[in-house]
């Protein structure tokens, strides 16, 4: 009769009552025992008893798959495939890895880091964005229309989509929830430049920083803005469009996304 028979293998022997365990016994030519212990409360464990050693030695289970590593070819297989969430998700980790050590081990950028990302990298980021969707997403995109609004962030959110209008009687509008309340598809109803998204949660600056890198200022014409181009077609004065103030919904906005 084995000296470890089930029959006297009781949770006691073990563990504190609390864990129920079954032990299942193999041996050998070379008298090795091993003997494999299930938990219904943890992974199970391989331990091995050899003749010389009274210890077990644990055997260490497989490294559970890492995410793969944020590359352009890996963005531009997400943005081919229309997997627009993942490759938004690729873009940021893109932007972290570019940025530095420091951004790496911090798990962003900082506005102040936007400089360290040359200007050859993220014009890539952004062609591939632009390519993969018929010229509606990328960062050229979107500071576009930010300087068509005016450098005005909060008109910019509403124009790509990052705020929603409130089903009030008073125009309101409110920061789009995250993840669920933003667009992952290419729709004819998409907003424009609604794609990558930035994380604002600190603030603006990083944004800001993005759009003003060298990256995006070669060969770039500055266009009308909305209030130009109505004040020239309905042949409006200087004079005439200065009780044109922002709307009062639109002041003292503080961004609050967490991306």
């Amino acid at each position: 009769m084995c000296c470890m028979d089930p029959a006297y293998l009781t949770p006691s022997a073990f563990t504190p009552p609390a864990l129920a365990y079954l032990c299942s016994l193999t041996t050998n030519s070379s008298s090795n025992i091993s003997f494999r212990l299930f938990s219904n409360t943890s992974p199970s464990v391989t331990t091995t008893s050899t003749p010389n050693s009274s210890t077990p030695t644990p055997v260490t289970p497989a490294a559970a798959d890492k995410p793969p590593s944020p590359t352009l070819d890996l963005l531009s297989r997400q943005l081919a495939a229309g997997d627009y969430r993942q490759a938004d998700e690729t873009t940021r980790a893109l932007l972290i890895d570019l940025a530095g050590e420091s951004a790496r081990r911090r798990g962003y950028v900082f506005f102040s880091e936007v400089q360290f990302i040359s200007a050859e990298d993220l014009r890539a980021i952004d062609e591939l964005w632009r390519e993969h969707s018929n010229g509606k997403f990328g960062y050229s995109v979107q500071k576009r229309l930010w300087e068509k609004a005016r450098r005005d962030f909060t008109r910019f959110f509403i124009k790509v989509g990052w705020m929603k209008k409130l089903d009030t009687e008073i125009e309101q509008y409110n920061y789009r929830a995250f993840p669920d309340e933003f667009v992952w598809e290419m729709k004819d109803d998409t907003p424009e430049g609604h794609l990558p998204l930035t994380n604002a949660l600190r603030g603006t600056q990083l944004l800001g920083n993005i759009f003003m890198h060298p990256a995006f200022e070669e060969g770039q014409e500055e266009e009308p803005t909305e209030e130009s181009v109505t004040a020239t077609t309905s042949g409006q004065s200087k004079d005439d469009s200065k009780g044109r103030e922002r709307p009062k919904f639109m002041k003292d906005f503080k961004p609050n996304y967490s991306f």
